[in-house]
């Protein structure tokens, strides 16, 4: 009898580990998201919004994409030239992508003209979507990895929306003053069990150059993909700026004592749990950015640090709050329900707040962005 989707995806799993002796959660974790056509990512199962496991800013409001293309209207003009380049990461369903365009076709013409809009994505079920939402731009192009760029071959901006938390990332736990890396087996029943090994030299490596020392007993994540893909990010980039947003924190923050389970979760119609082995291919696994990797390691690979900040600040820079008291003077059902989302975007303790802004540039004289005018309280959340 032939295995279909989850099943498949466990037995094959499974089948690795029998093979391999053990898997470390690092490759369970990428398995799991991004095995062909069984995995979350690259399934075509419903994933965002209200009939998938979560939302996303870009959901919420079309506000969202028209302020961050005000924002890369400001970077445009500061390179000076056409041929600007709008490179988008992993873009979802597309929505994003469709506000920023439509904002820039209707509102900045001669921009939209000279500008070219690539996304990289790799789920053949997300590209479908993308390509029937955005067929009325011509100027959309679609490319797999950002590797299938050239060395300094981009002008422009490259940006990403929640991207960074859904690379798999590696286990590891502090006991009695020494670092171990988790995996997983299988016992005698066939079920999956998590043992402990030596961690690699790069994660060791890691914890020293980030000057990370965790407490004891303590389980948390080292997302060395990330570290590979800024750099990644930077080599491609000739002129022009990263823009990254995504929830998580430098590392000052995120490992301190209060944090001994880490921050990985399990997302599933929207609910959350710390069971990553139940739904396997059908529930998203995250874990918090740690900034400061980005920022470290991006400048090894030539990208200069700009400012960091969070959602709310970053919004109410590019004139969230003008939208908003437009909004309300218009006094209507529907401006009130655009208004009540907004307020999402920039709510304390929410998605104004969880989420950050990290932005980097390269070759750049004058690098500040209107989006980094005002920041937030430097406290050990916003300290790279």
């Amino acid at each position: 009898m032939k295995l279909t989707g989850k099943k498949q995806l466990i037995s094959i799993i499974k089948d690795r580990i029998k093979k391999e002796g053990s898997l470390s959660f690092r490759d369970f974790m990428d398995m799991a998201l991004y095995y062909p056509e069984l995995g979350y990512y690259t399934s075509p199962e419903e994933k965002i919004g209200g009939f998938g496991d979560f939302f996303t800013a870009s959901e919420l409001d079309r506000a969202y994409g028209e302020l961050l293309a005000e924002q890369f209207v400001e970077i445009y003009e500061k390179l000076e030239g056409k041929n600007f380049q709008i490179v988008e990461i992993g873009a979802g369903k597309g929505y994003l992508a469709y506000d920023i365009l439509n904002f820039l076709k209707n509102k900045y013409s001669e921009i939209f003209e000279n500008s070219q809009y690539i996304i990289i994505e790799k789920s053949p079920y997300h590209i479908k979507t993308q390509k029937d939402i955005l067929k009325e731009f011509p100027n959309v192009k679609w490319v797999q990895d950002i590797i299938d760029f050239e060395d300094e071959s981009i002008t422009g901006v490259i940006f990403s929306n929640e991207l960074f938390d859904a690379f798999p990332v590696h286990l590891i736990r502090k006991i009695n003053g020494k670092i171990y890396e988790v995996y997983i087996s299988l016992d005698e029943e066939d079920n999956v069990q998590e043992i402990l090994k030596e961690p690699s030299e790069d994660i060791i490596r890691y914890l020293k150059e980030l000057s990370i020392n965790i407490p004891e007993g303590m389980q948390t994540e080292i997302n060395l993909d990330a570290v590979d893909y800024i750099q990644k990010i930077g080599r491609k980039l000739r002129k022009g700026y990263v823009i990254t947003v995504d929830y998580g924190y430098p590392s000052a923050e995120l490992y301190k004592p209060y944090r001994m389970r880490g921050t990985l979760l399990c997302y599933y119609r929207h609910q959350y749990s710390e069971n990553f082995y139940q739904n396997v291919g059908m529930q998203d696994i995250t874990s918090h950015v740690n900034f400061s990797a980005l920022k470290y390691y991006g400048m090894i690979a030539g990208l200069d640090f700009t400012g960091f900040t969070d959602q709310a600040h970053f919004l109410t820079n590019l004139g969230l709050m003008d939208i908003m008291a437009e909004l309300q003077e218009k006094n209507d059902i529907q401006s009130y329900e655009r208004l009540n989302r907004l307020k999402t975007l920039v709510l304390p303790k929410g998605m104004g707040e969880r989420f950050k802004v990290l932005v980097q540039h390269k070759n750049i004289k004058n690098p500040q962005i209107k989006g980094l005018e005002m920041l937030p309280y430097m406290s050990d959340r916003y300290r790279l």
